[in-house]
């Protein structure tokens, strides 16, 4: 009953947003919506895995990518409480979900599952496309009711809501540490480490998803190396090395979650300072405007980093037995019909993975953030799939750090390829950063 109430709220959502006085109604969305929630309907029933699963799988990925595509955008804004607000649902959402699939993956070893992949990665694409475009179509009504810019806060209320953010956040996020701390609920150790990684990691990302949102090429580059080095360490701590011996403790969720919104919250302030600093703009191009001289700084940055993945790639063998190290063989996250891989070629698979992951990331996060919602549609396909893989790579491999050079030259050679096809895109359709059918001012 609960699930048929959840399929109905989903399904008639953007009427309700068409009945609000601030609403802005897309059709092109509502009918996308509708047809996926068919296909979430009707696939179970024709398939072979448990309809239940798949259907709770199908709502836990809409709720999360929602909270995503929720976050993606008011990152964007000037707004930091509904940055903080955002990176709540977001940042717990996404340790619940990978501490499922963890559960499942690793708990018979470092093997595949044998649930019905094909069908989990169909609930994947329909989560990510439904929770995606219903939660750009609240997000809309948010900015537009609040009066939520870029590059203004429009609404008195919000305004000072924004003046208390930080102080809140900071004294939640230190208060927090110090009572587990306290009181003995984790190590010692496991807060520690929870507490730094979460806040650095969260920071960098972003910092690093406004920069992507930015016409400059340069800056994503610098900061998606920074965020694919976090990103492995960060989830190898929480997957195989705290002191609970626990995969995930849920005990870390909480501090997790205070770190990572504090390291948005600074991180937006932060941001917002570089962009002004670094003169980055958005959608430059509806002005009509050059803004930058083709930078190339950032294309030697990434082939030293090329150069140097290379060494590690034919020499890893050869470090790790000079620092007594041992080697893990790399699991890929789809099956490979029987072929047995060498590590170096599974280490460039794992790098072309990461590419495609943060390419269709960016394409569909600077899709949501722009108002043409066919596009973002097809980006979230896109992203769904890569997102699903990703997770399944990580999860099974994240119990080591041998994959950190790949994953920060995947994710910042990704981020500026995608930068770049988007903004083409962009440009062809039309589509801004602002509401349906009325693009903002360029930011300059």
């Amino acid at each position: 009953m609960a699930l048929i109430i959840v399929f109905v709220l989903l399904g008639a959502s953007p009427l309700i947003i068409a009945a609000s006085t601030t609403g802005v109604f897309d059709s092109r969305s509502f009918l996308i919506i509708g047809i996926a929630l068919v296909a979430v309907v009707l696939l179970p029933l024709f398939g072979k895995g448990d309809a239940l699963v798949l259907w709770q799988y199908f709502l836990a990925q809409s709720l999360l990518f929602a909270s995503y595509i929720f976050v993606s955008r008011v990152r964007q804004r000037k707004s930091l409480f509904l940055i903080a607000v955002a990176s709540v649902a977001s940042n717990a959402g996404w340790f619940a979900a990978m501490r499922v699939l963890a559960t499942a993956y690793l708990s018979g070893g470092q093997k595949l599952s044998d649930m019905n992949t094909g069908e989990l990665l169909a609930m994947a694409v329909l989560g990510t496309v439904v929770g995606r475009l219903i939660a750009a179509q609240w997000t809309m009504w948010v900015e537009k009711r609040w009066h939520v810019g870029t590059d203004s806060v429009g609404s008195p209320t919000l305004r000072w809501l924004d003046a208390h953010t930080h102080y809140g956040i900071s004294l939640l996020f230190f208060g927090g540490v110090i009572g587990y701390g306290a009181f003995g609920l984790i190590s010692l150790h496991d807060l520690l480490i929870v507490s730094v990684l979460g806040f650095a990691q969260n920071a960098i990302t972003t910092i690093n998803s406004r920069f992507a949102n930015r016409d400059h090429p340069g800056w994503p580059v610098v900061t998606g190396l920074a965020a694919g080095t976090l990103f492995v360490i960060n989830w190898t701590f929480l997957i195989g090395h705290t002191d609970s011996g626990e995969l995930m403790s849920p005990a870390l969720l909480v501090p997790y979650t205070l770190a990572t919104v504090a390291g948005g919250n600074c991180a937006a302030v932060a941001s917002m300072r570089l962009e002004k600093k670094l003169d980055l703009k958005v959608d430059s191009y509806v002005a009509g405007v050059t803004p930058y001289n083709d930078p190339t700084w950032h294309r030697f940055l990434l082939l030293g980093i090329a150069g140097l993945c290379g060494v590690y790639l034919t020499m890893n063998g050869y470090f790790a037995a000079l620092f007594s190290l041992q080697l893990h063989s790399i699991v890929l996250p789809f099956p490979t019909m029987g072929t047995e891989f060498g590590r170096g070629v599974s280490m460039v698979m794992a790098g072309v993975l990461f590419f495609l992951s943060n390419v269709t990331h960016t394409l569909s996060s600077r899709a949501g953030n722009r108002n043409s919602s066919t596009y973002h549609a097809v980006t979230c396909i896109l992203d769904g799939m890569m997102t699903f893989w990703t997770g399944t790579f990580v999860i099974l491999n994240a119990r080591f750090l041998d994959i950190v050079p790949i994953a920060a030259f995947g994710t910042a050679l990704g981020q500026l390829w995608a930068q770049r096809c988007s903004m083409g895109m962009e440009r062809w359709l039309g589509s801004v950063m602002g509401e349906s059918g009325e693009p903002e001012r360029v930011v300059v």
